[in-house]
């Protein structure tokens, strides 16, 4: 199931991906200065006698532009030309910033609730198996004796298509399969399946037993879908993020026939409680977001004596994401939080980042609890240290 830690995790892939675009609108504003004052070559004025004008209004309103981003208010008047420029520009980055923000939160969602989709793709998969068994048991023909149609009488594949509540997930998502994905299954299933010794051994008792029914699924199911390398590049090429989420995929889809009659077959839930993680997926990201420059001062007042080549964008962007999780969550022990990013930081940025960002944020947690920043109640409250 998706966890908070996997919450986590994806809020700092896309946090990362934000700060990148934001930084090329930001270059872009002050590409912007220069275009707006390149000279005219309309006028009947030399260009090279436009220059040192134009020059002297583009350094203007770099500076100017400058302090909208710095958020310093604006204390000397300037050009009028010069600071319309600089206005325009910065109107022009707020706004593509907001639609990046807007989009990459929406994504992030639609990434985790695709995890779902792509647990119904492999039940999607079992249930089509028989036919795979069927077409391939056709297509040899004489060649071999090996009855692979016999797979239809597994009693946990026959009720696939009986089940309910499965056939509603399937419609209700668009669960089905392209040409090329019944090809894939077919390549996997001559490649992979028919000369496995522990499949063909089973042909000839299919159905005659629940629970080697159950384990065939369970042994196909780990050993193919999950984990053949046909499949394994099928799904890395249509998820880029395949290596973290078919963990959450793999646990799913186990859990489904993990069972011990076929009465207790039930679809699994995403999460446990999806809404309430939704949330706090959704709140950090934008916490992150909004907060960005006073997170970024609380954070750089603890790293400024740091050599600025040590400083990594990924582990600045995990100190602000924790330092965002604390004040934010007034439920989540800081502790929890520390924890949580110096896993992060230890998957995700440099060998030496997790030791750093649990120093800092230490330091970081401890001035902000002193100052009533951040404000703990409920399960936030518990020092997990003590357990």
């Amino acid at each position: 199931m998706v966890n908070r830690r996997l919450l986590r995790v994806k809020a700092f892939q896309q946090m990362y991906a934000f700060w990148t675009q934001e930084r090329a609108q930001h270059q872009l504003a002050f590409d912007g200065l220069q275009t707006i004052f390149l000279p005219d070559l309309s006028l009947m004025v030399a260009k090279e006698e436009q220059a040192p004008r134009l020059e002297g209004l583009r350094k203007l309103a770099e500076i100017q532009l400058n302090e909208f981003f710095q958020g310093i208010p604006t204390e000397e008047s300037i050009p009028a030309e010069a600071l319309e420029a600089a206005q325009s520009v910065y109107r022009v980055y707020q706004n593509n910033v907001a639609k990046i923000a807007q989009d990459m939160r929406k994504n992030m969602v639609v990434e985790v609730e695709s995890i779902y989709k792509q647990y119904l793709k492999l039940l999607f998969y079992l249930q089509n198996l028989p036919n795979i068994g069927q077409w391939d048991e056709q297509r040899r023909l004489l060649e071999s004796p090996i009855k692979t149609s016999q797979i239809a009488h597994n009693r946990v594949l026959a009720i696939l298509p009986k089940w309910k509540d499965l056939q509603n997930a399937f419609a209700e998502n668009n669960i089905g399969w392209s040409e090329d994905e019944e090809s894939l299954l077919k390549k996997l299933f001559i490649e992979g399946i028919l000369p496995d010794e522990s499949f063909v051994a089973y042909l000839p008792i299919a159905g005659k037993d629940v629970v080697q029914d159950l384990e065939i699924v369970k042994y196909i199911l780990k050993n193919y879908l999950l984990k053949h390398p046909i499949m394994t590049e099928f799904f890395e090429e249509k998820d880029l993020n395949w290596h973290v989420n078919k963990d959450v995929v793999k646990s799913l889809s186990t859990k489904t026939f993990k069972v011990e009659s076929l009465e207790e077959l039930s679809l699994q839930a995403l999460a446990l409680q999806w809404d309430e993680d939704k949330q706090f997926f959704e709140e950090l990201f934008d916490y992150c977001v909004k907060e960005d420059k006073q997170l970024t001062e609380w954070v750089n007042d603890q790293t400024k004596n740091w050599d600025s080549e040590r400083l990594a964008t990924s582990d600045l962007i995990i100190l602000k994401m924790a330092v965002a999780e604390m004040i934010k969550f007034a439920s989540i022990p800081v502790k929890v939080s520390i924890n949580e990013y110096i896993e992060v930081a230890k998957n995700y940025s440099t060998p030496k980042s997790g030791p750093f960002i649990n120093g800092i944020l230490d330091v970081v947690s401890m001035k902000l609890t002193s100052e009533k920043i951040i404000q703990k109640s409920g399960r936030g409250l518990i020092d997990i240290a003590s357990k």
